[in-house]
């Protein structure tokens, strides 16, 4: 059963390992510069002695240089990046099947319907958990020296470094295989599982996760001028503290800046909170999957539009097949 899943899906297998051997490259030629040019302007030295303070032309060059390809440019085409593996690989497990009718092969064979399922969850839900993870750590590598500046917990960094692309990656094949098993069509089933998965992710991504846990307020005085500050070159941020998540930065009344922040320390906690939302969306999408199969065959077009013959009715089939073939027979053996 396992070989034949793997025949089933060996063309996603080698997609995916030309989408990491290309990110692997990419990220090579990129972060080697960045290497290069982190140690050549001593930004290792500043920030270990005065957290970037010291260094701001230094800092400022660097983030110019790389800035726009690290933190934007990259963000903004990974972003969609993991739904679009996971419906891929989500969409034709069930969707091919009922679309192209191969079905009535592969569940009228000794294996049941769900244990066929199973197998093919267990085969592609452990490619894709480890192809997430191997995504996660090529990035964290090939985004090292600008984390440094940064720390991980911008959404630039965080989306794709820790539990969470692989989370990612698992909710959308979920929606794609129920998706899938609903519409009957493989194409359909992409776009109809994506639309949700983006949704969540948007509002997961700008409104929930800073709401995970309760943000800090830092107050500062400014008695002899406030000047408040916040962005991705900003280092250190307004905290002092570089990988600390600034929410919002103003002045009030009574001259001080007052800062909003998740400190840096919280990053694990926050990936574990957002990758288990993930996860449990996973769960449910498959068990649902799985129940639908299990429990109503309609969805699968299993049931015969007729209510199964009785055995009077066929045996009257019978001999009325038998009656055509006979008199088929008679009308050959007339001579012309």
């Amino acid at each position: 059963m396992i070989w034949v899943s793997w025949r089933q899906h060996r063309g996603q297998a080698t997609a995916s390992l030309g989408l990491l051997t290309a990110l692997s490259v990419f990220a090579i030629l990129v972060s080697t510069s960045m290497r290069t040019a982190f140690s050549h302007d001593g930004l290792a030295a500043c920030l270990a002695h005065s957290a970037g303070t010291s260094c701001p032309a230094a800092i400022s060059a660097f983030m110019n240089s790389f800035d726009s390809v690290v933190n934007i440019s990259s963000w903004a085409v990974l972003f969609v990046v993991p739904g679009l593996i996971g419906v891929i690989a989500g969409a034709p497990l069930l969707g091919r099947e009922l679309e192209l009718g191969t079905w009535r092969l592969a569940w009228s064979q000794t294996v049941p319907r769900t244990r066929w399922l199973a197998a093919q969850l267990t085969l592609v839900t452990s490619g894709l958990v480890l192809l997430g993870a191997v995504i996660t750590a090529v990035i964290t590598w090939y985004r090292e020296p600008m984390d440094r500046l940064t720390g991980h917990f911008i959404n630039r960094a965080y989306d794709f470094e820790g539990l969470v692309l692989t989370a990612y990656i698992l909710a959308a094949f979920g929606f794609a295989v129920l998706a899938g098993l609903l519409l009957r069509r493989t194409v359909a089933a992409m776009v109809a599982a994506f639309g949700p998965w983006l949704v969540i992710r948007l509002v997961v991504e700008f409104w929930l996760r800073p709401r995970f846990q309760a943000p800090l307020t830092l107050r500062q005085s400014c008695a002899h001028g406030c000047h408040a500050t916040m962005g991705l070159d900003t280092v250190p941020p307004q905290t002092g503290h570089i990988g600390d998540w600034v929410l919002s930065v103003s002045v009030n009344a009574g001259k001080q800046v007052v800062t909003t922040y998740q400190p840096g320390s919280r990053f694990w906690h926050f990936q574990l909170i957002e990758a288990g939302l993930f996860v449990a969306l996973t769960a449910a999408a498959l068990s649902a999957t799985i129940w639908l199969l299990h429990q109503r065959a309609a969805w699968t077009a299993l049931s015969p539009a007729q209510p199964p013959a009785t055995d009077r009715q066929s045996r009257s089939r019978n001999k009325e097949t038998r009656a055509d073939l006979c008199d088929h027979r008679r009308v050959l053996a007339i001579p012309a």
